[in-house]
């Protein structure tokens, strides 16, 4: 689904289930927090059913990992049906960096290749690529994708002009960390497939976040979080690949089921704590209590509200129209006149933010400008962004 096809809401759905006023947030009441696009937050059911998990292994634990392998492929049936996508490609990996690893890894580049991104990579995902070119003695290359846009028209536009006969693989952002802006994925997959060029998509902060079907994106590789907008525990990722190419990836920690069939290497590498893995699947289900296209409306509704308001407040340009349709459930706007523009200014000013008003918001370096990106889920609020407006008006005066 195209970012122009994507419905807009303008305001926040009613959220007064009995599913939301019982299962709390574990997040400490004392702060503003802004930041759920860095690690997610969880509620007090999802964290209690893994802490189940934990001592149902302490009990038994060469039972609970070794003949009870069963309960990962449960999981993995409830994710991928969430996802819409095929079980047999699904594997999971501690996070959607390592997922973008275990692919590029497995992909065999020559000299004169071209691995091929944005400027709007998320870091870890630059280094993981840069590497594998050196090491691979291929080429790096970002396109310039310069902001403010006006729509996904231009974001098509440029990428289709930059890719050339030596470009082997494309890695896109879904929803980029950077810039928060959505990308439109399923287009850009079709242009990779039209011209022969393999496509891997970062999904991190897709899941969860945005309604789509991974079959339906139709591309060789998709990589998420599930720790992210579905709230699972830390260090739980996934690596759905198509059927041409599983054959020949595997995840980064090669272990005892190698060439055994795709699902059965990524279920076992090494000893790991799969609890992870289990509760992302129950978590999936407390979303459907809930109801996840009621999660996605009120997030998007909330976020293009907050980013209306920062923008009208600071007098600054909007990286993305203000309707939010190129916007999930984050927004990155230019801090105003005055503000740092440097990355250790920016890290500084977050740092003080945090101390002086207990408000947990990323500030960063972003095109050459100092930048901020804020989060809406199911426990933001308007009033966060005006103790950040004031906050941020504090310290610059």
């Amino acid at each position: 689904m195209s970012n122009s096809s994507r419905k807009v809401y303008s305001t926040p759905v009613r959220l007064d289930s009995d599913e939301i006023k019982n299962d709390p947030w574990l997040l400490d009441p004392s702060i503003t927090y802004l930041n759920h696009g860095s690690f997610g937050a969880r509620v007090q059911s999802i964290f209690e059913y893994q802490i189940a998990l934990k001592r149902e292994f302490e009990l038994s634990p060469v039972n609970f990992l070794d003949r009870n392998r069963g309960k990962i492929n449960d999981a993995r049936c409830v994710i991928a049906t969430f996802l819409g996508a095929d079980p047999d490609g699904f594997g999971f990996v501690d996070n959607a960096t390592t997922g973008i690893a275990s692919v590029v890894h497995s992909i065999n580049f020559s000299a004169g290749d071209e691995i091929l991104t944005t400027n709007h990579v998320y870091n870890g995902v630059r280094q993981v690529l840069s590497k594998k070119a050196v090491e691979s003695n291929c080429t790096y290359r970002e396109v310039s994708i310069n902001t403010p846009l006006a729509n996904e028209s231009e974001i098509l536009r440029i990428l289709t002009d930059s890719i050339t006969d030596t470009t082997k693989l494309l890695v896109i952002d879904h929803v980029s960390s950077s810039s928060a802006i959505v990308f439109p994925v399923h287009e850009i997959a079709k242009i990779c497939r039209d011209k022969g060029v393999l496509c891997l998509v970062d999904g991190a902060h897709a899941v969860g976040m945005l309604a789509f079907n991974i079959h339906d994106v139709n591309c060789d590789w998709y990589v998420g979080n599930l720790h992210k907008w579905v709230c699972a525990p830390l260090s739980v990722g996934f690596v759905w690949t198509s059927s041409l190419h599983r054959a020949t990836t595997h995840p980064l920690t090669v272990s005892h089921w190698l060439n055994q069939g795709y699902k059965e290497e990524f279920d076992w590498q090494g000893t790991k704590d799969i609890t992870t893995w289990l509760t992302a699947a129950q978590a999936v289900h407390w979303g459907m209590k809930i109801g996840w296209n009621t999660i996605r409306e009120h997030n998007h509704a909330l976020v293009v509200q907050m980013h209306a308001a920062l923008i009208e407040a600071w007098k600054v340009e909007p990286l993305t129209p203000l309707d939010g349709s190129m916007l999930g459930s984050m927004a990155t706007v230019v801090l105003p006149e005055g503000s740092p523009n440097t990355l250790e200014e920016c890290l500084a000013l977050r740092d003080a933010l945090f101390r002086t008003y207990r408000i947990e918001v990323p500030l960063f370096e972003f095109q050459g400008r100092g930048v901020l990106r804020v989060s809406a889920h199911l426990y933001s609020t308007l009033q966060d962004i005006f103790e950040l407006k004031t906050a941020i008006y504090d310290i610059m005066v």
